[in-house]
């Protein structure tokens, strides 16, 4: 870059940043004397403006805040800047807003300003092809299905926008859009993650949840194992697997005939085991023991179909617990809800489409698998789900391949 370059790019960053910094919301509400970030949510965006301002402020605030991003493109387009600084104006006009200087920089949160460049985006991808289409199509229904069960907007883009940014670099691998088009996504869904931690709008009651959350969230380290599948060799895997697997049953019945053990854990197990699990195998246990038929069965004829089985029960389960715990309004059988149900069709769904682009399984066979991991998780069939949906969905997935689907 030349010394031309270089000052015309410095000025379209300044540029971009002084345009980000213009709040219409704050300088609306300074007219009619009234300082919008002491009052209403104490934003000083268009949801603001709207609350305390009216409609007739909220417009153009509306209006400017989402293409302030745009201009500052299009300014740095009219000065020839390099197209990789044109995409960091937009993003600088965000910095703008979040933190104008003459306000000690605090600003508002930039959702409308991200918004407008997430839009543009968008465009650019489809004007190259409308494979993102079919993407779309998928966001949509998960749409549907998370505003259902939250009743709130706040949730989606957190749940959403990582397989949004996902499918892009899936789709559109060249392009110079993503990483700004992920940077975007990224801050709509820290907001959103924001607020939804702020005011309280995903929260979990339950005590035995609250006291062993932990069981739940380490189950994706499971998954680990499978490196050394690829890693060394299936019968690493299988060994490595069967170890740990013993281990957990060695433990399970060591607790159940040794009466100190017994009562050792009558202390400790409020935190270690669910209640009901005095007695009987952990989900723990039962956990690796299916993941070793799995990865036993289905590892030797598809590992993928192996994989998949597993992403199904480990995520799926995340899903209806978390949402199930914070939503569940509809019970529908023991420790079962409407809401986790659909909750754990969003994940599959979600799951499916990465499989999707990762293994090249169909979709009809990763359908198969996510309508048979869906139903033995949601009907009561007197074993443990731990068990039954891995190996259900597995031999599901199996079938229809065997079939030709």
């Amino acid at each position: 870059m030349d010394l031309i370059e270089i000052f015309l790019t410095i000025l379209s960053l300044i540029i971009a940043y002084l345009l980000g910094a213009i709040l219409p919301a704050f300088l609306f509400g300074k007219l009619k004397g009234i300082d919008v970030r002491e009052e209403g949510s104490k934003n000083p965006g268009t949801a603001n403006a709207f609350r305390v301002l009216g409609l007739p402020y909220a417009i153009p605030t509306a209006i400017y805040d989402t293409l302030k991003g745009l201009l500052a493109i299009l300014i740095a387009f009219s000065l020839e800047v390099n197209p990789i600084f044109m995409q960091i104006c937009g993003i600088v006009a965000i910095v703008g807003h979040v933190f104008p200087f003459y306000l000690k920089f605090h600003g508002g949160e930039g959702n409308a300003t991200a918004t407008g460049l997430l839009l543009y985006y968008l465009v650019n991808y489809f004007s190259v092809s409308f494979e993102i289409f079919y993407i779309i199509i998928i966001l949509l229904i998960l749409v549907g299905i998370f505003t259902y069960i939250s009743k709130s907007g706040s949730l989606l883009p957190a749940v959403l926008f990582p397989l949004l940014g996902y499918s892009v670099f899936v789709t559109y691998p060249t392009s110079i859009f993503n990483i700004f088009f992920v940077i975007v996504l990224a801050h709509i869904a820290t907001i959103g993650m924001y607020k939804v931690i702020t005011e309280k709008k995903l929260v979990i009651t339950d005590e035995e949840f609250l006291a062993r959350w932990w069981r739940v969230a380490i189950r994706p380290v499971a998954l680990l194992f499978l490196a050394f599948y690829f890693i060394f060799s299936d019968v690493v895997a299988i060994i490595l697997i069967g170890v740990v697997c013993l281990c957990f049953i060695a433990l399970d019945v060591f607790r159940f005939i040794s009466k100190q053990t017994q009562e050792l854990l009558t202390v400790r197990v409020k935190s270690i085991f669910r209640k009901g699990e005095e007695k009987k195998f952990s989900s723990m246990t039962i956990f690796l023991i299916s993941t070793f038929i799995i990865v036993l069965l289905f590892g030797q004829l598809s590992i993928e179909i192996a994989i998949t089985a597993l992403v199904f029960l480990t995520f799926g389960d995340i899903y209806s617990k978390v949402f199930g715990l914070a939503y569940g309004r509809h019970k529908l059988f023991e420790h079962k809800s409407l809401e986790g149900t659909l909750a754990y069709v969003g994940c599959v769904i979600t799951c499916s489409y990465i499989i999707y682009t990762i293994t090249g399984i169909s979709l009809p066979v990763l359908i198969v698998g996510g309508v048979a991991a869906t139903f033995s998780e949601f009907f009561p069939l007197g074993m443990n789900d731990n068990f039954t949906v891995p190996i259900i969905s597995g031999a599901a997935m199996f079938v229809a391949l065997f079939f030709g689907l």
